[in-house]
């Protein structure tokens, strides 16, 4: 066992030479080796973290990016869908509801009034 420790030695210096900078990647190299093996084995036993998931792009004014996109109208919002390409997909933004609401009352005083 320790012959063997030796030999790993002398190999290690055989290698490392006179660069310090050589002598860190050599070391540091399996290490990196071996965690992108791990990493590459756990996203395959994972399918469902690399599915892709296009959604719809909300945007303000909607427009057509190629000739196979088309318009289409679904619960009172305008869509932008494209059968060719589904990165293509866009949705019409809505304001949101609070910026128009008539506030009647006011609702923040310093002082309670009970």
């Amino acid at each position: 066992m320790l012959q063997a420790a030796l030999l790993r030695a002398a190999t290690l210096v055989s290698l490392i030479g006179s660069n310090p900078h050589r002598a860190f990647s050599v070391l540091a190299r399996p290490v990196v080796w071996r965690h992108h093996a791990e990493a590459a084995s756990v996203a395959a036993s994972n399918q469902f973290s690399l599915s892709a998931v296009r959604t719809f792009k909300d945007v303000d004014v909607l427009s057509k990016r190629c000739k196979d996109c088309y318009f289409k109208k679904m619960d009172d919002r305008w869509y932008t869908l494209c059968k060719t390409h589904g990165r293509h997909k866009q949705r019409q933004r809505m304001p949101d509801d609070r910026h128009f609401w008539i506030v009647t009352h006011r609702t923040r005083s310093p002082r309670k009034n009970f």
